[in-house]
């Protein structure tokens, strides 16, 4: 069976403050146990960089990354800025990124390996405040019914049945890889969003790897079971998801 590898960023900020999204990775074929932060994934790895990074050093909306190295000590080393939005938001990361505890390193056969994270931060402007005096009345109307949240910045994040290895496994057991014998793998990243009702809309592929990876990639998707949908202030909202996937050839 051909090797899939998913990575999940953790949800896009469309809407509200600058908040942060983080990569995640799974392998399905059991043969690798991923690197844990503070006893958890990415989302712990997540707060520890909301705790500590000083938003008021971003001054524009856009997309900040960097990749670094997990070593087989736990250790967070080689930290780089892979795209830039800005000189002080990058030095912030950077900061952040080397004040990080270690993490208890991935293994594959029982042994320690060292593997590479990218970790990218996605920043939207703050929304302007209402200037419509019918707005301050009783019977106000919510301007951003439709926006698009993150987890970072909403109180209840959407949830897949039996949890995200659920859904990686979904994925994994649905998704069928070129038979081509000329496709020697690559990464196919889609985005979509998770409805009010929980259904999976908006699939569009953000880059593939050609031999139908992509169409794949939303059709896999376009089959997918509804989600518990994420609230906002006791109100479901919509919610952004960029999902890549990873495709290696059997060796």
């Amino acid at each position: 069976m051909k090797l899939i590898k998913i990575l999940l960023f953790a949800l896009l900020p469309i809407f509200g403050f600058s908040q942060i999204q983080g990569e995640d990775e799974v392998y399905l074929n059991g043969d690798r146990i991923e690197a844990k932060f503070g006893g958890g994934g990415i989302d712990n790895f997540t707060a520890f960089i909301n705790r500590n990074f000083d938003y008021s050093k971003v001054t524009k909306p856009g997309k900040l990354e960097a990749a670094f190295t997990i070593d087989e000590q736990g250790n967070l080393t080689k930290i780089r800025i892979t795209q830039i939005l800005d000189i002080e938001s990058a030095t912030e990361l950077i900061r952040v990124l080397k004040m990080s505890p270690k993490w208890e390193p991935a293994k594959r056969g029982g042994k320690p390996i060292s593997i590479e994270i990218k970790y990218p931060m996605v920043f939207s402007a703050k929304p302007k405040p209402s200037t419509d005096v019918s707005e301050t009345k009783g019977t106000q109307k919510n301007s951003d019914d439709n926006a698009i949240y993150n987890t970072a910045s909403i109180e209840s994040k959407p949830e897949f049945k039996g949890g995200l290895s659920q859904f990686y496994k979904f994925i994994g057991k649905n998704y069928q890889q070129p038979t081509d014998k000329n496709f020697k793998g690559g990464k196919v990243v889609v985005s979509f969003v998770i409805e009010k009702d929980g259904s999976i809309t908006d699939i569009k592929v953000i880059k593939d790897c050609g031999f139908g990876t992509g169409e794949e990639a939303q059709r896999v998707l376009s089959k997918c079971p509804n989600w518990i949908p994420g609230e906002q202030d006791g109100k479901k909202v919509r919610v952004a998801y960029t999902l890549p996937i990873t495709l290696q050839p059997s060796q």
